[in-house]
């Protein structure tokens, strides 16, 4: 079995945290592109699938695969178009870690720090509306659902995780938050993790190290690489395991985004689809690993 311990209805329980205001300055904000998206599904078979396909090199900022007779990369500008997300730009964050960490101490007072599930239970027992309405200001309403939002999408955290002090931080600056590399913080994130999962630990004992593993968390934000997964293997526009609803503008991804052979291909940064495709076996080692991505 193949995880991702993001939540999927992320948008339905920050929206219901959030007054008609505060939504739409969340959905207008630095992640519009998310909150706009119909539905985020995670395909674990599909996946893992492709992870067998690797070529193991020692290129650590992209991961490649051999799949049909083709070498296709998966790259930092791959998941920058996708996301729309910024992956390259620096941002001064000296003096963060002296910074009060305001957020933590207004809304969790007594605490030194705080669960995912915390964040979870406090936007879920404040529905807006209710005599239950979160009291605080917008601003601070917004960068609560923001920080839940970066832990459990961005970063797909499980609920007993920490909640970052840096991001509640980060969050709690505007300008830093607005400039923050937040496209690098998740790719680095989903490629660390897609690089080792399929790997041994380091804790396992010498004789299990040669046993396929039958389950894996994937961390990060894997929705990105199933979209770029679907958009370089041709079978899947030839077949309609999936179909596409494009949206304007459209930007043209370099040639280390899809492989030499694939060329240019228009990828969009706001992609909808819908789930009617069926699990695909795109090499043959997946013959042994038909249950894994079930459920």
């Amino acid at each position: 079995m193949i995880y991702w311990k993001g939540y999927l209805q992320y948008k339905e329980t920050i929206k219901s945290f959030l007054s008609n205001r505060q939504w739409k300055k969340l959905r207008d904000g630095i992640f519009r592109n998310f909150f706009r998206l119909q539905s985020v599904k995670f395909r674990g078979k599909l996946i893992h699938c492709v992870l067998l396909s690797e070529i193991v090199n020692n290129d650590f900022d992209s991961m490649t695969f051999k799949v049909f007779n083709r070498e296709i990369k998966f790259t930092r500008d791959t998941f920058h178009i996708i996301t729309g997300l910024k992956c390259y730009s620096s941002s001064d964050i000296k003096g963060l870690h002296e910074k009060e960490n305001r957020l933590l101490k207004v809304y969790f007072p007594g605490k030194d720090k705080v669960e995912l599930g915390d964040l979870f239970n406090f936007i879920t027992s404040h529905p807006h509306g209710t005599t239950a309405s979160f009291v605080g200001s917008d601003d601070d309403a917004v960068k609560l659902a923001t920080i839940y939002f970066v832990e459990s999408i961005l970063m797909g955290k499980l609920k007993n995780r920490n909640v970052s002090e840096q991001i509640m931080k980060i969050v709690d600056d505007d300008e830093l938050c607005s400039s923050f590399n937040w496209g690098s913080l998740s790719y680095e994130t989903l490629l660390k993790s897609l690089k080792s999962c399929l790997k041994p630990n380091e804790n396992e004992k010498e004789k299990d190290k040669d046993k396929d593993k039958d389950s894996y968390t994937i961390l990060g934000f894997p929705f990105a690489f199933c979209v770029w997964i679907m958009e370089v293997i041709p079978i899947f526009q030839e077949k309609q395991f999936v179909n596409f609803q494009e949206f304007e503008p459209t930007v043209t991804i370099n040639k280390d985004a899809g492989g030499d052979e694939r060329g240019e291909m228009d990828v969009h940064t706001e992609v909808q689809y819908e789930s009617d495709f069926r699990d695909a076996h795109l090499d043959d080692e997946t013959e042994n690993v038909t249950d894994i991505g079930k459920g």
